[in-house]
C-alpha cells in the first residue's frame, strides 16, 4: 500500500509537464519514475497523427513482444489512442498505477493537442488579420487616388461647363441682343444639356466623397422658402421644355441645416420628378413644420414606382421601370445619404402609373 501511495505522489508530476517539443519524452520520463519499463509507445487511432515513442524497439503495435502493459487513451469513453510500455516484469501495483497514469496522460495529451490547434488557429488568424490590414491599406490608398482623380477631373470638366451655362444665361436673357424663337429654343436646349451634364459630374464626385466619408455639413439657419425658390429657378428650363406645371405650398419658416446640401437634395428630387412625369404633367412641393421636424414633400403624377422597387431605387446605379433615363443612377442614393447626414429620413409613397410622393423629414 505504501508503494501505491508513493506512486500516487509521483503521478502529480504529470501535471507539471509543459507544452514543449519534448512533450512525449517528458511523459515517459515521468512514467519511468513511477513504473520501471524498457520502452514506451503512444499510438493514435488516426494514422495521420504523429506517434510518440520512448526507447523504441518497433514502429508497429502488432510487433511488440514480451511483457507489456496496454491501456486505451480515452476522453468521455471516446478512444483516441493507446499507450504501451514493455519490460521484463510488471506487478499488480504497476498495472493499477499504469491504468491511473493512462487516464491522466489521455487528458494532458488531449490538452496538448487542443493547445496546438488553438496556436495554429491563432497564427492563422494573425496571418489573416495582417493580410486584411495590408489589403485594407491598399484599398484605402487606391480610394484616395480614385477620389483625388475624380475631384481633379470634375474640376477640369466643371470649369468650361460653368462658362457654357453662364454664357447661355447671358444669351437667353437677351443681354447681348434680341433673339428669335428658334434661337431661344436652341439656347434653352444648351442650358438643359449643360445642367444635365453638370448634375452627372456632381453626382459622381459626391458619391466618391460619401464613400470616402469626406463630406462635412456646414450647419446654419435659413429660410426654407428661399432655398426651394432658388432650386425652382435652376430647374425652370426643364419644366418649360416639358410644359409641366409646378404647384407650391411653402410655409415661411427657418431650418438649421447645410444650405447647399438641402438645395442638392431638392434639385435631385425635383429633377427626378420632371424626368418621370409626362409632358403637361403636374409637380407639387409642400414644406411645413410638424412638431420638431421640417417636412418637405415632392409629389408628381408621373409613371410611379411599384412597391417592390421602393427600396431598390435608393441603391447605387439602380434604375427601375420601363423608362431608363440617361443618368448615373446615383441621384437618389446620394439624396438618401445627405438626408442621413442631417439625421433625417426619406420615405416614398408610390404605385405604378399613379405618380410618386417623396417625403423628407429633418429633425430641428
Amino acid at each position: 500500500m505504501a508503494e501505491y501511495e508513493k506512486s500516487i505522489e509521483l503521478i502529480n508530476e504529470f501535471f507539471t509537464i509543459g507544452q514543449s517539443e519534448n512533450f512525449s519524452n517528458e511523459i515517459f520520463q515521468t512514467l519511468q519514475k513511477i513504473i520501471n519499463f524498457d520502452s514506451g509507445y503512444i499510438f493514435y487511432t488516426n494514422p495521420t497523427r504523429l506517434e510518440y515513442s520512448y526507447n523504441p524497439k518497433t514502429n508497429d503495435i502488432n510487433n511488440i513482444q514480451g511483457n507489456y502493459l496496454l491501456e486505451n487513451l480515452k476522453i468521455k469513453n471516446t478512444i483516441f489512442g493507446k499507450i504501451i510500455i514493455t519490460g521484463n516484469y510488471f506487478s499488480d501495483n504497476d498495472k493499477k498505477v499504469f491504468r491511473t497514469c493512462a487516464s491522466i496522460i489521455a487528458n494532458i495529451t488531449k490538452d496538448k493537442e487542443i493547445s496546438k490547434i488553438i496556436k495554429m488557429q491563432i497564427q492563422a488568424l494573425q496571418e489573416g488579420y495582417e493580410k486584411v490590414q495590408k489589403n485594407n491599406k491598399k484599398i484605402l490608398e487606391s480610394e484616395k487616388i480614385k477620389t483625388k482623380f475624380i475631384s481633379h477631373i470634375s474640376h477640369e470638366l466643371r470649369t468650361p461647363l460653368n462658362s457654357i451655362l453662364g454664357f447661355s444665361d447671358l444669351l437667353g436673357n437677351e443681354y447681348i441682343g434680341k433673339l428669335n424663337e428658334k434661337q431661344k429654343e436652341y439656347i434653352n436646349d444648351i442650358k438643359i444639356s449643360g445642367l444635365h451634364l453638370l448634375g452627372m459630374i456632381n453626382e459622381i464626385l459626391d458619391m466618391s466623397k460619401i464613400e470616402a466619408r469626406a463630406i462635412k455639413l456646414t450647419l446654419r439657419e435659413f429660410e426654407i422658402k428661399q432655398a426651394i425658390n432658388e432650386v425652382i429657378n435652376i430647374i425652370n428650363p426643364l419644366l418649360i421644355k416639358k410644359n409641366q406645371t409646378l404647384e407650391t405650398y411653402i410655409e415661411n419658416f427657418k431650418i438649421k441645416a447645410d444650405y447647399q446640401k438641402i438645395q442638392q437634395i431638392l434639385f435631385n428630387l425635383l429633377s427626378n420628378a420632371i424626368k418621370y412625369t409626362p409632358e403637361n404633367g403636374t409637380i407639387k412641393i409642400n414644406a411645413y413644420k410638424n412638431d420638431n421636424s421640417a417636412i418637405i414633400e415632392i409629389e408628381d403624377n408621373g409613371i410611379g414606382i411599384a412597391p417592390n422597387n421602393h427600396k431598390k431605387i435608393f441603391k447605387k446605379f439602380e434604375q427601375v421601370g420601363e423608362i431608363q433615363e440617361n443618368s448615373t443612377g446615383l441621384g437618389l442614393s446620394i439624396t438618401k445619404e445627405l438626408i442621413k447626414l442631417h439625421k433625417g429620413k426619406i420615405s416614398l409613397n408610390s404605385e405604378l402609373n399613379q405618380g410618386s410622393k417623396f417625403v423628407i423629414s429633418l429633425p430641428q
